[in-house]
């Protein structure tokens, strides 16, 4: 958009639970999971695994949707330790909540009337009355951002689906709406156990900008079916990288282009390119 001023990015991921795993950059290569070719060669791969903050569950737990209604529990040794029903719209609350608020500081405890309608607890887990295999999952993360600034709350992008489990994405307007991030679950295939677990995230949080949201809603998309419908320009172009993938002997064609840009442009600077792994 002309003339937006974009502020620069700030980020602030604060916990309810003391003992929670901090929120943490998002790791180009899951962690080391993420095979080390397409580290390597695959810049794409590696700046869409790093892009965003990890966010963690609170405990260790599983679900279990048996096609009428959802169970919850928490984990002991990796096995579920008492199921209980989420029936109804019953809101399931972990164990030490209500201790977290009782250790809270001094200047916030006239405020803890804020948690009133969940019996003086932090809210956990609760499955929708109307579809119950629909969980809203409370992490008891709160973020704020700078003005102009969302974030987009989605799956943790390239880590393999667990079978039996859908995560709902959302673009939150962090830069005024300071509460708890739902994590928005589905549940897809009846008696199956989905486990969580708190080392292990359960949601990646990504920067937008909201210029970058009223851009897409105002673009102009041109879509061509067919050869016939290219404009010479982008077949120049598609046709040019396409020959160089064509040299059996060149590899990394994507990061070569890359290195190509960077030594002609200065200000060029690589996406999904380490700045002390840019090509000189």
């Amino acid at each position: 958009m002309t003339g937006t001023t974009i502020e620069p990015l700030r980020v602030e991921i604060y916990s309810l639970y003391g003992d929670a795993r901090p929120a943490e950059a998002a790791s180009p290569s899951l962690r080391g999971s993420l095979p080390a070719r397409a580290v390597q060669h695959c810049p794409p791969v590696a700046a869409g695994s790093g892009f965003g903050w990890y966010v963690h569950p609170p405990a260790d737990f599983a679900l279990r949707w048996d096609g009428q209604d959802t169970e919850w529990s928490l984990l002991e040794e990796n096995e579920p330790v008492g199921w209980r029903s989420l029936a109804g719209g019953y809101d399931g609350k972990l164990p030490d909540a209500a201790a977290q608020l009782a250790a809270a500081p001094e200047r916030f405890r006239d405020d803890l009337d804020i948690f009133d309608r969940y019996g003086g607890s932090i809210p956990f887990i609760d499955a929708d009355p109307r579809a119950a295999n629909t969980i809203e999952l409370v992490t008891g993360v709160v973020a704020r951002t700078s003005p102009g600034w969302c974030l987009l709350a989605r799956g943790v992008p390239n880590w393999p689906t667990q079978r039996g489990l859908q995560i709902y994405e959302g673009v939150v307007e962090t830069d005024w709406y300071t509460s708890l991030l739902p994590t928005i679950l589905r549940l897809t295939e009846p008696g199956q156990v989905v486990r969580f677990y708190r080392n292990i995230p359960i949601m990646c949080l990504q920067p937008m900008h909201r210029s970058t949201l009223d851009a897409v809603r105002q673009a102009e998309l041109v879509a061509g079916q067919g050869l016939a419908a290219w404009p010479e320009d982008a077949w120049a172009d598609f046709v040019a990288l396409r020959r160089r993938r064509q040299d059996p002997e060149l590899r990394s064609s994507y990061r070569r282009e890359q290195a190509r840009r960077l030594r002609e442009n200065a200000s060029y600077r690589p996406i999904g390119v380490e700045e002390a792994d840019q090509p000189a």
